[in-house]
């Protein structure tokens, strides 16, 4: 048994819709298809691959001990990318993302999933992959003036599962009130 994971946040579906419309035109125009091989979501936590009962067990115990935050608002502002390689919406850092993503981070961080977590940089993809260089600079000219935001409130977290070669919703974590997320025992408080 070997299972694929990936943790992240999913807009509503009216504003998945708004982002599915510009990642179906890019990949129509520009003939790139691999982001719609994706729902649009915002990663908090890479991709691992779990392969034993025990394994998944502690990543979802670690995901539920996550999940005591506060909801918070989600402003998705423009248009951005990494260099000749992936096109995206900005995702606007705010105290409440930010505190999410260091949480899961956190909670996920002794179970030793990922050799070294790469700094978080908020966005959610339009176009990676299979986006070459000229066809990138393309993209990237035909947006360079266009403006784009949309804001969403935010009170849970997904996790996807890799089923039949595609990312399938799998749980999802409501937020609870932090003030009452269990204290750990100390001999020494």
């Amino acid at each position: 048994m070997e299972n694929l994971f990936l943790v992240c946040l999913v807009p509503p579906v009216s504003v998945a819709e708004d982002i599915d419309e510009i990642r179906t035109y890019i990949s129509e125009k520009f003939n790139v298809h691999e982001s719609l091989k994706r729902p649009a979501h915002i990663t908090l936590y890479p991709p691992v691959k779990l392969s034993t009962y025990d394994a998944e067990k502690k990543f979802f115990k670690a995901l539920e001990d996550a999940s005591f935050v506060g909801p918070f608002t989600q402003v998705l502002r423009n248009f951005n990318s990494f260099p000749e390689h992936t096109f995206y919406l900005d995702v606007e850092q705010n105290e409440g993302l930010m505190r999410l993503e260091k949480q899961i981070a956190r909670e996920l961080q002794p179970l030793k999933l990922i050799a070294k977590k790469e700094k978080f940089n908020p966005h959610l993809t339009l176009a990676f992959r299979d986006v070459k260089p000229p066809i990138f600079k393309q993209i990237s000219a035909e947006f360079k003036d266009r403006k784009f935001k949309r804001e969403f409130p935010v009170s849970s977290f997904s996790v996807y599962k890799h089923i039949d070669k595609r990312w399938q919703p799998f749980k999802e974590f409501s937020f609870k009130d932090p003030d009452t997320k269990p204290k750990t025992l100390s001999l020494f408080d």
